[in-house]
C-alpha cells in the first residue's frame, strides 16, 4: 500500500518533471517489495541464534557463490551510500531494486537454495547479513516494509538505525583484487543463468528439471560445480 506507493515515486524521482499517479505503476512497484519479501522468505528459513557473527568466524567458510554475492553486494551499497550522501532519491533506490529483485534472488538464491535447505551455515549467515544490510539502506524508501522484516528477523527496527551499514567483507571491496576480478563475472554468469532458463522454456520442461547440451564458457570454470548443479546439467 503506502511503501509502494513510496517506492514507485523514488523509483520515478529522476525524470525532472511533474509525475502522473498511474495505479498500474504503483501495482508494479508493489510487486518488486513481493519479490523482495519472497527473498527474505528463505533468511527466515533458518533464524540467527543471537546476533550475526563476525566475518572472520565465518570467512573460511564462505562459498566462491557467497563471495560473489558480497562482491555483488559491496558494490552495491557503495552506490547507495554515494547517492543518500547527495540526498539522490533516485540512484538509491534504482541501485536497491536491482540487487534486490534481480540479482539475489534471481541469481544467488538459485545458487544456493540446496544448501540453505540443507542447514548450511555460511550460506545463512551471507544470506542474513545481505537481508539485513539492505533494509536498514532501503528503510528511507519503504519504513513499514523494511521495520516488520527487521524486527521479526533480527529484533531490531531497520527504521532505528542510525548509520549507514559497515562493509559486510573489504576484501572484495571496490578496487580489490578479488571484489573486482569476482564482478567481473557477473555479466557471464546472469547471461548463461538467463539463456539456460530460456533453454528450458523453449524445450517445453521445468526449470528445475536436467537440461543436457549447455556448455559452461571458459571464464566461468570457476562455478562450473556451482552452475552444473544449480541448473541440473547433464
Amino acid at each position: 500500500g503506502a511503501d509502494g506507493l513510496r517506492f514507485t515515486l523514488a523509483s520515478l524521482s529522476g525524470q525532472g518533471r511533474d509525475i502522473k499517479l498511474s495505479i498500474p505503476r504503483v501495482a508494479g512497484y508493489r510487486a518488486f517489495l513481493n519479490k523482495i519479501w519472497n527473498a527474505t522468505r528463505f533468511a527466515m528459513m533458518r533464524l540467527p541464534t543471537g546476533p550475526i557473527k563476525p566475518l572472520l568466524e565465518m570467512k573460511a567458510h564462505l562459498s566462491l557463490a557467497d563471495r560473489w554475492i558480497l562482491s555483488e553486494f559491496h558494490s552495491t551499497m557503495d552506490s547507495v551510500r554515494n547517492a543518500w550522501e547527495q540526498l539522490d532519491i533516485y540512484t538509491a533506490t534504482q541501485s536497491l531494486k536491482t540487487f534486490g529483485t534481480g540479482v539475489l534472488p534471481s541469481h544467488y538464491l538459485e545458487m544456493v537454495k540446496s544448501r540453505l535447505y540443507d542447514g548450511d551455515v555460511a550460506a545463512a549467515w551471507t544470506l542474513h547479513r545481505i537481508v539485513r544490510d539492505f533494509m536498514s539502506a532501503f528503510s528511507p524508501v519503504c519504513p513499514f516494509f523494511t521495520h516488520h522484516i527487521s524486527e521479526t528477523l533480527y529484533q531490531r527496527s531497520a527504521v532505528e538505525v542510525d548509520s549507514f551499514p559497515a562493509s559486510a567483507d573489504d576484501t572484495v571491496a571496490l578496487n580489490t583484487d578479488e571484489g573486482d576480478k569476482l564482478r567481473q563475472l557477473s555479466m557471464a554468469l546472469q547471461t548463461f543463468n538467463g539463456d539456460t532458463w530460456n533453454a528450458k522454456k523453449e524445450l517445453g520442461i521445468s526449470l528445475n528439471q536436467p537440461i543436457s547440451g549447455r556448455e559452461i564458457p571458459d571464464e566461468l570454470s570457476d562455478f562450473v560445480q556451482i552452475l552444473t548443479q544449480m541448473h541440473k546439467l547433464e
